[in-house]
């Protein structure tokens, strides 16, 4: 067994824990005056290329189909499949991470939608054909070189996607992969076999895992992706030639380092996301810092009402302390007035909250001078503190 030189970051290994997959988020822009070209015919485009993050996204189908691969959308997996048996190129929606005949390799920019089009990195579907692009005034020509130039390319009659593999010889064929996992600084091979009749599929173990993901068995075990080894057709053994290949970039520093940088932006987008979504919540809450979500009435051990009422904190700001006021009723409708008052308006508030942004939480309030109270209503937050010294009034 190979060891590890590094270990993953401690923020990777804290994040992954938390994350599973984020949408990404991420502004794009139109790429000007861009024409595509493969070997010398220019693609034609519905929806025209653009760049997220720097990197060139265009239209899926068109361009896998000029780069001779047949086109299909997995609608139920949100995945892009582009294959002519030998080649075969995967893309989640999403995903930081695509496959090339199995192997896991990283995105400059995970695949996304616009103007109904699936868009993906251009450069990612280049270099896993093994083609050559060069981008000139405006032109980004490509040359489609012959499979065998591709560093993935297996030489087995296989189609090999993130989850599958097809067998495409006249016999039947035994695939051994492997699978691999991180912990503890060190990368452990998982073999495995699979056995396919003719023109049948066979599944991965670990099939729904992808690159970052901990493993469904062992939360410790990161996984990184796997390789296919070997076929074994009629006795004979049958190498794949990209093996080496693949296994070394699972065990070069740079793959861990490049899982570690997914996960940060992973966790940036994430805030992005969140912030936008605060802000829509906000407006749509009339810029009150807490939103109601429910209330409820409880009972203490001696029988005495409580209301336990709910927020979420759409501010960015963290909420020390709040003031609200609501109104107490019976079960029968009828106002319940203070027990040595002439009002069923109860006044109430919290302090020492500690409301991070986007929190929910749920507090409670004793009706003891309202003893008889069966529901409230009227809810109305009247006063907000925040940790940073400002305060918001309703006006």
């Amino acid at each position: 067994m190979k060891k590890v030189r590094k270990s993953i970051t401690a923020l990777m290994l804290a994040i992954v824990m938390v994350f599973t997959v984020i949408p990404a988020m991420a502004s794009a822009k139109t790429v000007q005056e861009q024409s595509v070209f493969v070997n010398g015919v220019k693609v034609k485009y519905a929806q025209p290329p653009i760049t997220i993050n720097g990197t060139t996204m265009v239209s899926a189908r068109e361009t896998i189909e000029s780069l001779g691969l047949s086109f299909t959308w997995d609608k139920a997996n949100k995945r892009i499949i582009g294959s002519n048996g030998e080649m075969t190129v995967v893309m989640m929606l999403g995903q930081y991470t695509g496959v090339v005949n199995g192997a896991s390799v990283f995105l400059g920019s995970p695949a996304v939608e616009r103007g109904g089009r699936i868009m993906v990195p251009l450069r990612f579907l280049v270099d896993s054909m093994g083609a050559v692009m060069e981008a000139k005034n405006g032109r980004i020509s490509i040359k489609d070189n012959s499979k065998t130039k591709s560093k993935y390319y297996t030489g087995l009659p296989l189609q090999i996607t993130n989850t599958y593999v097809k067998n495409l010889s006249q016999s039947k064929v035994t695939v051994h992969f492997v699978n691999y996992f991180y912990a503890d600084g060190q990368l452990f091979p998982e073999r495995n076999d699979v056995t396919i009749a003719k023109g049948k599929k066979g599944v991965f173990t670990s099939s729904a895992l992808n690159t970052g993901d901990q493993s469904a068995e062992d939360e410790e075990l990161i996984f990184f992706g796997r390789v296919i080894e070997y076929v074994s057709i009629d006795g004979k053994e049958i190498p794949n030639k990209s093996f080496g290949f693949v296994e070394d970039a699972y065990y070069d520093d740079k793959f861990k380092q490049s899982i570690s940088d997914m996960y940060k932006r992973m966790l940036k987008e994430a805030e992005q996301e969140q912030k936008a979504m605060l802000k829509q919540e906000l407006v749509k809450n009339n810029y009150v810092p807490l939103k109601f979500s429910r209330s409820q009435i409880s009972y203490n051990s001696i029988g005495y009402p409580e209301a336990d009422i709910s927020f979420r904190n759409v501010t960015e700001k963290t909420i020390v302390s709040f003031e609200l006021t609501f109104d107490c009723y019976d079960a029968y409708g009828d106002k319940v007035n203070h027990l040595f008052g002439n009002s069923n308006r109860f006044k109430a508030m919290a302090s020492q909250t500690d409301m991070k942004s986007g929190a929910s939480h749920t507090f409670t309030w004793s009706l003891d001078n309202y003893y008889r109270t069966a529901k409230i209503s009227n809810i109305k937050v009247n006063k907000v503190a925040f940790s940073d010294g400002t305060v918001w009034k309703r006006k």
